[in-house]
């Protein structure tokens, strides 16, 4: 047990190295977006046509994938890889808008990005494949917004009006030592 534990620590420090990015907040980021589960797809419901829904909750329902529908999504949680890769392709081949992926839930919207990369969207099951892809998108937002919320947002999605930073911040202070400046407790990203 010790050894997965040493696993995945190393692959959440290895990946902030990599990228100067603090691994915990890696590691926060992954908390808020799939409470650390590498299966879990969502669908943004909100950007779906009725019959897109529909099709959706059916697919689920016959093939007895458990899922929660939120104010915004349908969480579908994936109890194996098999699954995931079907929900994956299932959602990819209907066209659906904007659905996440695995453990930084990495959004289709970057596909394309991806596959000039030869990452396709089952690679992001992966969850060092995920964890690396999502460092890359998070640096692009530092250099885009610097060191700043915004940036821990523009993750997100949309920088204005979007609580999405608090969240992250909160799971990131259950990490931080008790001794820790107040700075640092504030925002904790780039090493």
């Amino acid at each position: 047990m010790m050894v997965a534990a040493n696993a995945a620590t190393n692959m959440w420090i290895r990946t902030g190295d990599a990228y100067g990015i603090d691994p915990r907040l890696l590691y926060a980021i992954s908390k808020v977006e799939s409470d650390l589960r590498p299966l879990n797809i969502s669908v943004n419901y909100k950007k779906l046509t009725k019959m897109q829904l529909d099709k959706l909750y059916l697919m689920l329902k016959n093939r007895g994938i458990p899922y929660k529908t939120f104010t915004k999504v349908v969480a579908i949680e994936n109890e194996n890889i098999t699954q995931a890769k079907y929900v994956i392709s299932f959602l990819d081949s209907n066209h659906y808008p904007s659905f996440d992926i695995g453990l930084m839930q990495i959004n289709n919207v970057h596909k394309e990005v991806l596959a000039g990369m030869k990452i396709s969207l089952h690679s992001l099951l992966n969850q060092e494949t995920n964890l690396n892809v999502s460092a890359a998108i998070l640096w692009e937002c530092y250099k885009k917004h610097g060191s700043t919320y915004k940036a821990i947002n523009a993750y997100n999605g949309r920088v204005a009006g979007n609580p999405y930073y608090s969240k992250v911040s909160a799971e990131l202070q259950k990490l931080l030592l008790p001794n820790e400046n107040s700075s640092k407790r504030l925002f904790y990203g780039v090493l």
